[in-house]
């Protein structure tokens, strides 16, 4: 599955772009599955899945897992950190944890699974397995692959981790590699490549992307790619292409063989942030400070820009965004609380429905996406109501809710065996969780 998902890629005034989730702890608290005395059940039928939050309380924090199907949360789990970011794992099973602050990264099961024609539903639980590093920040996925960027520092310089779902289950990961310089970047995955930004020689930051092939459980370096890209920040790729945003506009990479061609696609503006689909021959990306939206054509040399302001104010800015496992919707949630469609079909304003009746307030928890394995509903968590609203896209209605809670959730992840697709867009609620 490919869902793609963020929060704002800067602060908006004091709100944070992290969905704010914690890690680690073996303390659990969690409650086994209907089902008698087998650790998993076997379901020939496509799964609701689970939506995975956390509630942020110092050290009594907790992470939750909520059954779809059942309407019921099934496992909670006490964290020791309060984390900075969620996301789902490539293959849609795990929730990854993301705790910059404390330089780790935990990996939580939600408990569904494909396996051959099958899906087993089985008990959620935290993983033995700790990601281990300074400062992770960028989590990307694509094709099944996963993979966490660690910006690190001065003594430690930055690295990055692959692993799979498949990896997550033997509780470890494919490979990593560490990178001479400390910077905030991006590793995006490709097969048995990965794509990492690069710092040129007297460059302040990453300007560039520098490509690494796998070879068994280590990489070797391969250069780097001909077309600088200033100020590079965030990517996403297809089946064809992978893409990042630059100062100047977008860089645009393209496999042959054993090789990449290289070149870019202009815009008038930053692109901050990049969200791409296999199911989709375009790209959307996100300007800062502008928040405007663009459509990146691989073949193009210039951005086009699309409306998505419709019937909202001119100066409206993103509070979460995303794109649906199939590619289909792009939804932006803005901050007076409008859901907007966009259709990438035509790339055209498909509608708009105001979810959130109060948005957050300056250093509050942000609102958080993430879509049904399906594509057909999008769940909007709402901290100031303390709830998470269910929202269908073609209708634009929201169909039910996750409420009285009893706490602001923070960050929001679907976790489950979706229909065709193994893969999820890794910025899943959001790239990163720190200001530009």
């Amino acid at each position: 599955m490919n869902s793609s998902l963020h929060s704002a890629l800067p602060r908006l005034g004091a709100l944070t772009l992290a969905l704010l989730l914690a890690a680690c702890n073996n303390d659990t608290g969690s409650t086994t599955l209907p089902g008698g005395d087998d650790d998993h059940d076997h379901d020939h039928e496509e799964t609701a899945g689970r939506l995975v939050f956390t509630q942020a309380a110092g050290n009594n924090s907790r992470v939750y897992v909520y059954d779809l199907e059942q309407q019921a949360t099934i496992a909670d789990f006490a964290l020791t950190y309060p984390a900075t970011a969620l996301h789902a794992s490539p293959g849609g099973r795990y929730a990854v944890i993301m705790q910059r602050d404390n330089d780790q990264v935990q990996i939580l099961d939600g408990g569904i699974w494909r396996h051959e024609d099958h899906v087993d539903t089985g008990t959620p639980g935290l993983s033995a397995l700790t990601l281990l590093g300074v400062k992770p920040t960028h989590y990307r996925g694509n094709d099944g692959l996963g993979t966490v960027f660690f910006d690190g520092d001065a003594a430690t310089g930055s690295q990055f981790q692959l692993f799979s779902d498949s990896s997550l289950e033997s509780d470890d990961v494919i490979a990593s590699h560490t990178l001479e310089q400390a910077h905030h970047g991006i590793a995006e995955p490709r097969g048995e490549w990965v794509l990492s930004s690069n710092v040129s020689s007297g460059a302040s930051g990453a300007d560039g992307i520098a490509l690494y092939h796998l070879h068994g459980d280590h990489f070797h370096a391969e250069g780097t790619l001909a077309t600088a890209c200033p100020g590079l920040h965030g990517g996403a790729s297809n089946t064809t292409y992978s893409v990042f945003g630059c100062e100047d506009g977008a860089l645009v990479a393209e496999l042959h063989g054993d090789h990449f061609h290289d070149h870019k696609v202009t815009a008038p503006e930053r692109l901050a942030t990049i969200l791409g689909s296999p199911d989709l021959a375009d790209f959307a990306a996100l300007s800062y400070p502008g928040y405007n939206l663009y459509r990146i054509a691989p073949d193009a040399t210039e951005a086009e820009q699309v409306a998505w302001r419709e019937n909202t104010a001119a100066d409206a800015k993103p509070l979460a965004y995303g794109l649906d496992p199939h590619g289909e919707h792009l939804v932006l949630l803005d901050d007076s609380g409008i859901l907007h469609v966009i259709d990438t079909a035509e790339w055209h304003h498909h509608g708009q429905i105001t979810v959130l009746d109060q948005v957050p307030a300056d250093g509050a928890p942000a609102p958080a996406l993430a879509f049904s394995g399906d594509g057909h509903e999008v769940f909007v968590s709402d901290p100031r109501a303390q709830a998470i609203h269910r929202v269908e896209l073609e209708s634009l209605t929201v169909t039910a809710e996750v409420a009285d809670l009893g706490f602001a959730p923070l960050g929001l992840a679907w976790t489950g065996a979706a229909e065709d697709h193994d893969e999820h867009d890794g910025e899943e609620e959001g790239e990163h969780d720190h200001e530009h």
